[in-house]
């Protein structure tokens, strides 16, 4: 015996399979599905109506909009033809792309906004998470960092994930937009401290570094000169290390009050 539902309108309908029939679907949806297939397939109008033992006509009309509620049977006979279901041409199919995934590993943490030393964590304490790959990178090393504090939040709040490149790897400078991580030497010892910021590059090459904050205190941008103030050493006291390439919040949480 025929279930019968209630659609919410207080009315009882029986299922429209029980007729054989489709449910309405948008015209232009599935005209432009069927067409896309058949173009794929190299189907025209006539061999599909072939192929699928029905009238030509009933392909055009199809096509052009004109059938409202296509039977079940015949369009599954289209579909079958086509390689995919009848739930594809009415895009109401539950497959889905497959996304290829890897996993990094995050090294290490870094003070959104202000100056942190020791970036890099022990190996020991490295741990890995998955992602997806991401093409226009590829064959490039990517590991994570954990973004500590709130003068990046309007970008990632405090406990995101970002991974990033380096950019010796990228062989290339930031752009205008990107976000960086960036390094300076610490002015108290030979470490460095790291941070996260927006790249601004200026016409002369001076690259100016803005946070994305909320927070009132976190105003004050670092200007990176195009050459840098040359240490002793060799290395420039203020440098940009590695491209933010994406960024993960492994345990979304609100705050009240």
């Amino acid at each position: 015996m025929t279930s019968t539902k209630n659609n919410g309108t207080g009315l009882t309908c029986l299922p429209m399979r029980v007729y054989g029939i489709l449910p309405s679907m948008t015209d232009t949806f599935i005209a432009q599905e069927l067409k896309r297939r058949m173009e794929e397939r190299g189907f025209k109008q006539k061999s599909l109506a072939r192929d699928a033992e029905l009238n030509e006509t009933y392909v055009r009309d199809i096509l052009k909009g004109r059938s409202k509620n296509p039977e079940a049977s015949k369009l599954a006979r289209i579909a079958a033809v086509l390689g995919c279901t009848a739930d594809d041409l009415l895009g109401t199919g539950s497959s889905v792309l497959p996304v290829h995934t890897t996993q990094i590993e995050v090294r290490g943490d870094v003070q959104a906004g202000v100056w942190r030393d020791a970036m890099e964590w022990p190996v020991a304490d490295w741990y890995a998470i998955t992602v997806p790959l991401d093409s226009a990178y590829a064959g490039l090393h990517r590991y994570g960092l954990l973004v500590k504090g709130d003068s990046m939040d309007r970008v990632f709040p405090d406990g995101s994930i970002v991974v990033v490149i380096n950019f010796t790897d990228l062989g290339r400078m930031p752009q205008t937009g990107e976000i960086v991580v960036a390094v300076q030497r610490s002015k108290t010892s030979d470490d460095f401290e790291a941070t996260v910021k927006a790249a601004q590059v200026l016409d002369t090459g001076e690259i100016i570094l803005w946070p994305q904050s909320t927070n009132p205190d976190f105003a004050m941008p670092v200007r990176v000169p195009v050459w840098g103030n040359e240490h002793d050493a060799g290395m420039p006291d203020v440098f940009i290390h590695a491209l933010v390439v994406a960024s993960y919040r492994p345990k979304p949480m609100v705050s009240f009050g």
